[in-house]
Parts: structure tokens; C-alpha cells; sequence
């Protein structure tokens, strides 16, 4: 039985190896890799309302989850597995292809590739391979050419799945609120980027960092934490940042985009103005909208039911 077993999972990866490659787009993603060290900080609400902006624009966009909580299935209300595959059969080389995965979102232009809690199991069976880190770029090759902008949601640590990503992406986006653990986080993303130039060669630009959770209530503490940020990161920090706004809580707790949820909030204004700010970065030619657009337009049209 276990010469048979070994039998078949080698004819299932030798048929995984010469099988016709899979259809090829016509375009070229730009792939964003937003991380943190540290939970609580935004990041998947980062993640998910960049990718609802960028939808609404017009432009194609995937958004990976690859943190195994699965919160970006929960900000969407979308149902975590496929049902033909999972990153997890990506990331063992059971599929080639991160778009065997792909499923199509309530959201115009939006695709999703959902995380599941195995992820988590496989980040261990992942740390004894050789180039462990190299897997989801290479899982990325085809899927890249029928998107403008895949968005990659990363764990709240440094671990394989997050080198993953970082090993994958063209660009870097922190997220960070203004208590002193996430600005330390922040210093160990940095870190970690540094150390795949210098040891791996991957090199990855800081599309910027993001300050959230901003209250504006605190003026000064704000003003003097952002001054010493402004100082140390220079024109790294985003000079639109995320206010305290009770609306994007409760967004993603009923499952929604805070465009479609409170499309007027102070939330709602902020993701779009950062998407704004963020295009020119991107290399992403405007094709509608603006800020004040996007917010205050009428969402649920662009919603399929």
C-alpha cells in the first residue's frame, strides 16, 4: 500500500509538471503585498476596501488572503473555499496556479482567492522545503497577466507565509496605528525587507506606510507621533492616513465594504482618497473616478445580488 501511495503522488505531480500551461491574459498585475507584524493595525480592512476602490475604478483586481484567520472571507461575507482547490493546494504544489483557485466576488472587477485554517498547517509543512519563499511568485506567473493590481493579505507575523508574499510582490504597503508596538512592528517589516534585498535578491519598493486608527481628538499626541514618523520614514509615510471611524468596525461586521456599507463615512472617504493617492505610485492610469467619486456614488449598483 505505501509503494502504491508513493506511486501515485508521484504520477500526480509528473502530470502536474507536463500539463498544457494554463491560458495566458493580456495584461500585467501589479502585485501589492500589504503587511504588519502586529494585529489590529487595519491591515485586512487596508486590504479589502483598497481592492473594492480599485474595482470600482474599473481597474481588474485580485485580492489574496493568505492570513489563515480568514478575515478578508468575513469583511466580504464570502465563502472561504473555492470548491475546485485552495491556496493550500497551491502552496504544495498539488495546483500550478493561483488562478485554479480564483472565484469571481459580488463586486464588479473583483476576483477573490480565499485563505482556510490549513493555511496555517501548511506555513509549517512549507519551513523545511528549499526556497520556501519563492513559491507563491512562481504560483503567480499566469494569474498576473489577467489582472492590473493583485492585493495580498499577509498573517500579522513574519513568517513563511509572509515572506511568501513579500518574495511575490512588486510593492510594499505597512499599515500602522500610532501605539508603540505597531511602530516597532513597523521597524520589523522594514527589516525583513531589507534582508530579502541583501539575501535574496528580491527587491521590493515601499509603495508606502499608512498611518490608521488616527483619533482626531488627540491632536497633539497624533501631531507629535506622526512629526517623528514624517522624520524617520521621510516621504514614505502616506500623507492620507485612516481615521478612528466606528463605520469600518461595523462594516466588517456585516460582511461589507465601507463603500457600500456607509459610502459617505469618514472611513469611506479616507480608502478612497488613499487609492487616489496611491495610483500614480502604481503605475495605474486613472480610468474613472476620484475620491469624493467613489465615495458618494451609488455603490449597490455595481453589487451583484
Amino acid at each position: 500500500m505505501m509503494a502504491l501511495d508513493l506511486r501515485d503522488r508521484i504520477t500526480s505531480r509528473l502530470k502536474n509538471l507536463v500539463s498544457a500551461p494554463l491560458e495566458r491574459g493580456t495584461r500585467q498585475a501589479i502585485t501589492v503585498a500589504i503587511a504588519s507584524s502586529k494585529g489590529g493595525v487595519g491591515k485586512t480592512t487596508t486590504a479589502v476596501n483598497l481592492s473594492v476602490a480599485y474595482a470600482l475604478k474599473g481597474f481588474r483586481v485580485l485580492l489574496i488572503d493568505l492570513d489563515p484567520q480568514a478575515h478578508v472571507a468575513a469583511s466580504l461575507r464570502s465563502e472561504i473555499h473555492s470548491g475546485h482547490g485552495s491556496l493550500t493546494d497551491v502552496l504544495t504544489g498539488k495546483l500550478r496556479e493561483v488562478r485554479e483557485v480564483v472565484r469571481s466576488s459580488r463586486w464588479d472587477n473583483l476576483d477573490l482567492a480565499g485563505s482556510e485554517k490549513q493555511l496555517a498547517e501548511t506555513e509549517t509543512v512549507l519551513s523545511a522545503k528549499i526556497g520556501k519563499e519563492l513559491i507563491l511568485d512562481g504560483a503567480l506567473v499566469a494569474t498576473r497577466t489577467h489582472y492590473d493590481l493583485i492585493i495580498i493579505d499577509c498573517p500579522p507575523n513574519l513568517g513563511t507565509l509572509t515572506l511568501n508574499a513579500l518574495c511575490a510582490a512588486d510593492q510594499l504597503l505597512v499599515p500602522t496605528d500610532m501605539s508603540v508596538l505597531a511602530l516597532e512592528g513597523v521597524g520589523d517589516i522594514l527589516s525583513a525587507l531589507d534582508t530579502l534585498r541583501t539575501r535574496l535578491s528580491r527587491h521590493v519598493d515601499l509603495l508606502g506606510i499608512l498611518a490608521t486608527r488616527i483619533d482626531r481628538r488627540a491632536t497633539m499626541v497624533n501631531n507629535t507621533i506622526q512629526q517623528s514618523m514624517g522624520d524617520l520614514y521621510g516621504n514614505h509615510m502616506l500623507q492620507t492616513s485612516v481615521p478612528q471611524c466606528s463605520a469600518l468596525n461595523k462594516a466588517h461586521l456585516a460582511g461589507k465594504p465601507i463603500f457600500e456599507f456607509a459610502r459617505t463615512s469618514t472611513g469611506a472617504l479616507a480608502y478612497a482618497a488613499i487609492a487616489d493617492e496611491l495610483r500614480p505610485k502604481l503605475g495605474l492610469a486613472p480610468i474613472v473616478n476620484e475620491a469624493a467619486k467613489i465615495a458618494t456614488a451609488r455603490v449597490t449598483a455595481n453589487v451583484r445580488h
